[in-house]
């Protein structure tokens, strides 16, 4: 009795973490289709994003509920091999998870990358911009200074 009690609270966690997931998921995607300032390379990749999160968290769900359920199949009490298969699909569905977790992880990390990458070329070429303004004003202000040198005094 005292586990399928376990089974149900290990089960419902994971299940009301899967569907915590799927609610915070469709509110940042909400938020970014709202967003005006977000260029199609970023929306691309958020669209990208929000499909495979949205993934890992049914799966998140799916998992939970088969977790909750482990207690009440008749064959899991009655049948070793059966309990034995049922765990092992368990925890290979756990590992899809994880797999699917990194493979998010390095997909944002490539994009974050990139951006950072294209943010500082940039500024880069911003500061250079920045540079060759002052030049030029140091330029005018030496030319204005040498005029007002050599116009006659009254």
């Amino acid at each position: 009795m005292a586990t399928s009690y376990l089974f149900i609270g290990v089960g419902a966690f994971v299940w009301f973490f899967g569907i915590a997931m799927v609610t915070w998921h469709v509110w940042r995607r909400r938020r970014f289709l709202n967003d005006l300032d977000v260029s199609p390379m970023e929306l691309k990749f958020l669209e990208q994003q929000y499909r495979r999160r949205m993934q890992t968290s049914a799966l998140t769900i799916t998992l939970g509920a088969l977790i909750s359920m482990c207690d009440y199949l008749p064959q899991f009490r009655t049948s070793p091999g059966f309990a034995a298969a049922y765990v092992m699909g368990l925890l290979l569905l756990s590992m899809w998870l994880v797999l699917l977790a990194l493979g998010d992880a390095v997909a944002s990390r490539v994009h974050m990358s990139q951006t950072l990458r294209k943010n500082r070329q940039t500024r880069q070429a911003l500061q250079e911009a920045i540079n060759e303004l002052r030049a030029k004003q140091a330029e005018a202000l030496k030319t204005a200074d040498e005029r007002t040198m050599m116009m006659p005094r009254e």
